[in-house]
């Protein structure tokens, strides 16, 4: 993949930009723009929004319903990754650099 990030315009395989809005904290995998300037905590950009891979992986997919987001299958129509239950039903791995399903 070759799609610049669509926040600070770095290319696939290289680190985000200080204060991009899409960049992941490398220890939390929350949003980086939150942590201090100066941490060393950075992470790369895939070419894809950050748990985008994980929620197709683990098949978690939402679609606008009449009360609101309501989960459905990947060839659904108006189907999306559901980053909602990404962060819910997983957890971050430090070591791996993204969401892992919580074992509890």
């Amino acid at each position: 993949m070759t799609n610049p990030c669509p926040d600070c315009s770095t290319t696939p395989g290289t680190l985000h930009a200080n204060g991009c809005d899409i960049a992941r904290c490398a220890y939390t995998g929350r949003q980086r723009d939150n942590c201090h300037p100066t941490n060393q905590c950075n992470t790369i950009w895939t070419g894809h929004r950050p748990g985008e891979e994980e929620c197709i992986e683990y098949g978690f997919y939402a679609r606008s319903g009449p009360n609101g987001y309501e989960p459905c299958n990947a060839d659904d129509p108006g189907a999306l990754p559901d980053y909602n239950r990404l962060y819910r039903d997983c957890q971050w791995d430090i070591r791996t650099q993204r969401m892992i399903l919580r074992t509890t």
